[in-house]
């Protein structure tokens, strides 16, 4: 009868110490994981843009034939919207430039005043992103203003005809926070050989460069 008696003290001693180990030890509760947000080039932009723009250009009419650079600065905005699906992106974007290019040209002893007044475009974007770099291309229908002064006896004339041609280019856009977007971009644009001015002939084609900030959402 002691020994059980002993036996069963003892293994409530046990339990005894076993609880109170278990009050005095510290429960800690699994570390927090904060999810850093990751950029998506997905979404709408307006940005403005500013560049050089260097130009080939051939005037022919019946009397006369003169070919010559228009080069100039060029300064204007774009807006665009664009998808990404992994590390690729797709969007479609629109811009309108002003440029400053005039050229005068001898027109059979008359002095005429020939330049480009705008440059615009409609084209589809595609590119590849390394997080927050995006190398792109792009390409699509473009639109220019060419625009003619002169005097003749006193009287001073003016015409200007707008044309229809295609553009094809591309450039990097790196994103310095979540919203705002810089750009560096070249551009290839051709508008063919058109006629302009009644009886007048037209042949130019633009490069241009241009740097530009752009606004996210």
């Amino acid at each position: 009868m002691r020994s059980s008696y002993f036996l069963f003290a003892s293994a409530l001693a046990v339990l005894a110490a076993t609880g109170a180990k278990a009050a005095d030890a510290v429960i800690e509760p699994p570390p927090v994981v904060i999810e850093t947000p990751t950029f998506t080039w997905t979404g709408p932009y307006i940005g403005l843009q500013g560049g050089y723009a260097w130009s080939n250009a051939r005037f022919s009419d019946p009397f006369v034939s003169v070919k010559d650079n228009f080069d100039g600065g060029l300064l204007g905005g774009y807006v665009g919207y664009q998808w990404q699906y992994g590390s690729f992106v797709f969007g479609g974007e629109a811009d309108i430039n002003a440029l400053w290019n005039d050229q005068t040209f001898d027109v059979g002893g008359l002095a005429v005043d020939v330049g480009a007044d705008w440059l615009a475009s409609i084209r589809a974007r595609a590119g590849y992103a390394i997080d927050r770099a995006l190398i792109f291309g792009t390409g699509g229908v473009a639109f220019t203003g060419v625009s003619a002064d002169t005097t003749i006896g006193g009287l001073d004339i003016s015409a200007s005809e707008t044309y229809t041609g295609w553009t094809l280019g591309g450039g990097v856009d790196y994103a310095f926070t979540d919203n705002w977007i810089g750009r560096l971009e070249y551009r290839y644009y051709d508008f063919g050989d058109s006629d302009v001015f009644d009886n007048g002939n037209l042949d130019i084609q633009y490069n241009t460069v241009t740097v530009g900030v752009a606004y996210k959402w």
